[in-house]
């Protein structure tokens, strides 16, 4: 999705607003582990700079960022993960993702249906029976 950021990128982007120039490793210490690629990224997207002209690079946020770091896309983002965090620690929450939807009737049939292995049939109750093939070419199973 456009617009929307990964939790660490805004923490990085936070962190740098808020402290200005900093190496890899003190964003490290302030933000946790950090994918190695996100700092890259972040350049390539134009939301920090890094200034080689010191012994350890060090990033700073740029205007960009800024704009970023304080966009609609960012509220709605955290308002709507707030939202569904505050949902699932609550007692109200009931996963209704995880009923199974009403359907067609027959629909399911099929789950009380064996699967075939080789030349047996494994039941869903446990069950294992043979596939016998007649003289004239029937398929039966005992």
């Amino acid at each position: 999705m456009r617009g929307v950021l990964a939790q660490i990128t805004v923490d990085v982007l936070r962190h740098l607003s808020f402290h200005g120039a900093c190496t890899r490793a003190e964003v490290v210490a302030a933000v946790g582990d950090l994918p190695v690629s996100t700092l890259g990224n972040l350049r390539v997207m134009g939301h920090i700079s890094a200034d080689h002209t010191t012994k350890e690079i060090r990033y700073s946020i740029t205007p960009r960022g800024r704009n970023k770091l304080s966009g609609e896309a960012l509220r709605r983002q955290r308002s709507d993960a707030d939202r569904l965090k505050a949902a699932r620690l609550s007692n109200n929450y009931l996963g209704a993702e995880l009923f199974v939807p009403s359907s067609r009737p027959g629909a399911m049939d099929a789950y009380g249906l064996p699967s075939r292995v080789a030349d047996r049939l494994h039941w869903p109750d446990g069950r294992i029976t043979p596939i016998t093939h007649s003289t004239t070419g029937e398929i039966t199973h005992v």
